[in-house]
Parts: structure tokens; sequence; C-alpha cells
């Protein structure tokens, strides 16, 4: 007897859907609301038959929250992974009482812009038959379009290390992962939507950004919104902004030692050698972070030292 279900995992919160029976596509059409989303956390979707001596997993998916813009929803079919065939759909809406309050405060800041750096994508797909792809990114911003170039290597995993300025308006922000062809039409390869309404001005926010409508595929990006006047802050901002930094690197640390503990717990070998790997490149780069502030913060004091010298050596005696 197959009696399909559905369970639904985000951070620590679990739920179960009802059970449809005898079906092979079935309708559960339940809502489920969570009452908060961390940063970077995606929602894992678990179909399973029941049995009589116990249930069977049947397909998984994952859906990263990364980028939903709030007050839009989301509606996708998403093909189940560790299965030959299935997809499920979900349909996510972001909603926050205070949304209106805190993008009216960071949107559109006069002369700021967006700083998007497009560096690099994994794992991506193959859209060739040879089994490769030729991938660039074509980037959306409201009625603005452009592109990266594009990578003729045949890669899976290409690097650009693109940047693109686009102006502070609040539009959203969309990027489609596609595989270039001389010939016939592009084929998509992948897509996100980046969040940056939230962005400390000033400071980057470096993420992997897993890809929609895809099996598999991630995109890494930096992404800072610039605003001149906030330049001409003092030391003790600069300072702090450091720490801010430094604190950033490591939630994102704990975050993935966080997804590791959960995909180990699923199972996921290549799941934990990826997050592992994440975990030892922000490792590392939060090592040349120190060792840069480090070395601006000698320089600083060299420079203080020499201008007391100066003010000192210009005093009457």
């Amino acid at each position: 007897m197959v009696v399909p279900f559905e369970g639904i995992n985000l951070g620590e919160a679990l739920y179960r859907t009802r059970m449809i029976p005898h079906v092979l596509n079935p309708l559960w059409n339940q809502k489920i609301e969570f009452n908060e989303i961390g940063g970077g956390e995606y929602l894992k979707l678990k179909c399973y038959c029941e049995y009589t001596f116990g249930d069977d997993n049947i397909g998984s998916a994952r859906v990263n929250l990364e980028g939903i813009i709030e007050g839009s929803l989301r509606d996708v079919w998403i093909p189940l992974e560790e299965v030959n065939s299935g997809e499920v759909r979900p349909q996510i809406e972001v909603r926050n009482d205070e949304s209106e309050v805190s993008r009216g405060a960071t949107a559109g800041s006069g002369n700021a812009w967006i700083e998007l750096v497009l560096i690099e994508a994994k794992d991506l797909i193959a859209a060739d038959i040879r089994g490769t792809s030729d991938p660039y990114v074509r980037v959306h911003y409201g009625k603005l379009k452009t592109k990266t170039k594009v990578r003729l290597k045949s890669s899976l995993n290409p690097y650009w290390n693109q940047t693109i300025d686009l102006p502070d308006d609040g539009s959203p922000l969309e990027l489609h992962v596609k595989d270039h062809n001389a010939v016939l039409p592009t084929s998509s390869i992948g897509d996100c939507v980046v969040d940056y309404q939230g962005l400390i001005p000033n400071q980057t926010s470096d993420k992997w950004i897993p890809l929609q409508g895809v099996k598999r595929g991630e995109i890494h990006i930096q992404i800072t919104k610039r605003v001149p006047e906030l330049h001409k802050k003092s030391s003790l901002d600069s300072k702090n902004s450091s720490l801010t930094k430094e604190n950033q690197i490591s939630d994102q640390i704990r975050q993935t030692m966080a997804k590791v503990q959960a995909l180990m717990g699923d199972g996921d070998l290549e799941g934990v050698s990826l997050a592992l790997s994440e975990i030892e490149r922000l490792e590392e780069f939060q090592e040349e972070y120190m060792l840069r502030l480090e070395i601006e913060n000698t320089l600083l004091l060299n420079k203080t030292n020499e201008l007391g010298k100066e003010i000192l050596g210009s005093s009457p005696s």
C-alpha cells in the first residue's frame, strides 16, 4: 500500500503533512507557518511512503530561502533527489510586519549603489550532450539587464570574478545562469534571487547561493551596499565595523557546522564534504582577514606615532 506524506524541516523545526493514500500524484494543499527564518537556512522536503513495518524514503528536495523577497510568492516545481523521477511543488511566502518600514529605510538611499561581484559557480548541471556547459550569468535588476563574460572552457565550475555596479533603487535582483550556444537557443542551468535589502552599508556580504529549478549548483557572490557619505566615519566606527565583519565570519562558520551535523544525520556524505570544504574556506578567509586587520592597525599606529613626533618637533621649546 503506497501512502505518501511529506516531512518538512527548517532549522530545528520539523513538521509532517497528512497522508494521501493510494496515489502517485498526491495533493496535500496544507499550510505550514514558521515563526522565524535565520540567515542562510534552507527548507528541507522529504517524501515518504508509509508501509506496515515502517516508512520508505521516496525522494527529497532542498529549497534555498536566501533571496525570497518579503511579500512575494515563490511557486516552483523542484526535482526530487536520490530517486529516478518525481517532483515536489511548494509555495513559499515570507511575511514580516516590519518589512515596509525596514525597506523604506534601506532602499533608494540617494546616491548609494549596489556593488555585485559574480565570483564563481560550482557543481553546475551539464547542459551539453558532451557533459559540460559554457556558463555565464545574466543579471536582471528592475528594468536593467546585463551579463558576465562567457566561459567557453566547458566548465561546470566556472570562475568569472566580474564586478557589476547597480543603482540602489530597491529593485529585485535576479541571477540567471545560462549555457552559451552559438547555434541553438541558450538553456537555463539555474537561477536565484539575491536579497540585499538588509545589508549594512559599506560592508561586504560573501555568500554561496544554491540555484533554483535544477538538481544542483551554487553561485558564489560578494555584494556590498556602497554609501559614499559613510566613508567619512570615525576610527571608532571603523573598529566596530571590523568587529561586525569578524562576527559575521564566525556566524557563517557556526551555521555551516550546524549544516554539517544536519547533513550527517541525513546520511548525505556528498553534502557533508561540500560543507566541510566551505568551513575550511571560511576559516582561511577569517585568518586572512585578521592578518589584514593586524597589518592595517600596525600601519595606523606607525602613522599616529609619526604624526605625534611631527607635532612635538614643531612645538616651540
